[in-house]
């Protein structure tokens, strides 16, 4: 979230742009076709600014911080998914994904949980013992 918060005039302008998902005056989000268009152009060497400006959002706008934050978000989608979506909180989290394990999945993960730490334990009374010997 940039210091800088976009205008009433400025937030209006956004929103008529096509590429433009939501904006308020502190965020702006983008819809999956400009992600696509974003992350292609970049990853052929255009300049972030330049991308940007092609298509509808003065630099001047939006700000070096908020231009680096969108490449790097951008960056970050691609990298993590494989792909983007319009709204980037329809994304399942991995606390999200935990939760939806089933019940069996659960156990099973608890019980090589419980096999790893009685393992530690055993490896710990093991080097005790070594030292309190060695005396």
């Amino acid at each position: 979230m940039s210091k800088v918060k976009f205008t009433e005039e400025q937030q209006k302008e956004l929103r008529n742009n096509k590429y433009t998902a939501r904006v308020t005056a502190n965020s702006l989000s983008f819809t999956k076709e400009f992600k696509e268009l974003f992350y292609q152009e970049y990853q052929m060497g255009s300049i972030p600014r330049d991308i940007l400006r092609e298509h509808g959002y003065p630099a001047e706008w939006l700000g070096k911080r908020r231009i680096w934050g969108i490449t790097h978000c951008i960056k970050k989608e691609y990298e993590t998914f494989g792909d983007f979506c319009d709204i980037q909180s329809s994304r399942i989290t991995p606390d999200e994904q935990e939760a939806a394990l089933s019940e069996q999945q659960q156990i099973r993960q608890l019980q090589q949980k419980l096999d790893y730490l009685t393992q530690e334990v055993e490896f710990l009374k093991k080097i005790s013992s070594i030292k309190n010997t060695r005396k």
